[in-house]
């Protein structure tokens, strides 16, 4: 009966909730953005599913992506960021499934964590004080990485035991709720786009570029 009744905690169901609205909200941002798209009339030179692959690899490594070749610390401070979130997306997912299985987080995780939860304060503090980016921010860039700092905290938080369960996943409620309502949607269209352009350009033979070729 216990068992049962963790199952159908209030925290539980609002955090459902959360995920279902982010779900469908996403969901129908991508058949809008879809829209079809315009009819490619070009003849056939390659595989679309080999360029989906070679974008998702080698046209990310800094070779071939100028923006990671040209600030390759900044890149490193953003995957790091990106990292201890989806850690930290993993861990309420889990309390989610299985709230009472979940194990204490290891220490080489919350290492990860606080070492993604600095990275972001550094990016953070940048927009902040950067006038060129201040300059092209908006309230949404703000709210986007102050949502996910909240979340790199409140599951440090956790793991050290200094906040419940249904606090974690009440936080979590709040982050996917506003998923599908601003750049955080980006979790979704950064793979999406990613790999459109990668199968228009494999199905052009552009992608995977020949060895020497240049892009």
């Amino acid at each position: 009966m216990g068992a049962c009744s963790d199952l159908f905690t209030s925290e539980r169901i609002i955090l459902l909730v959360s995920i279902a609205w982010a779900v469908i909200g996403l969901l129908v941002q991508w058949i809008l953005a879809r829209g079809g798209g315009r009819k490619d009339y070009s003849v056939r030179a390659g595989n679309p599913v080999l360029g989906i692959i070679y974008n998702f690899t080698w046209a990310m490594t800094p070779a071939h992506k100028e923006t990671i070749r040209l600030h390759p610390v900044k890149f490193i401070i953003g995957i790091l960021m990106h990292v201890g979130i989806f850690l930290a997306i993993l861990k309420v997912l889990l309390l989610l499934i299985n709230p009472s299985g979940v194990p204490s987080m290891p220490v080489t995780v919350s290492v990860i964590l606080g070492v993604a939860l600095l990275c972001g304060l550094y990016l953070f503090l940048r927009r902040c004080y950067s006038p060129d980016l201040r300059l092209m921010s908006s309230p949404d860039d703000y709210i986007s990485i102050m949502l996910s700092l909240g979340l790199l905290l409140a599951t440090i938080l956790h793991g050290i035991e200094l906040i419940s369960n249904g606090a974690l996943l009440i936080y979590a409620s709040i982050l996917f709720f506003y998923l599908p309502l601003g750049k955080l949607s980006h979790a979704l269209f950064f793979f999406i786009a990613r790999a459109e352009y990668g199968a228009r350009l494999g199905y052009r033979g552009t992608y995977p570029v020949k060895h020497g070729a240049k892009e």
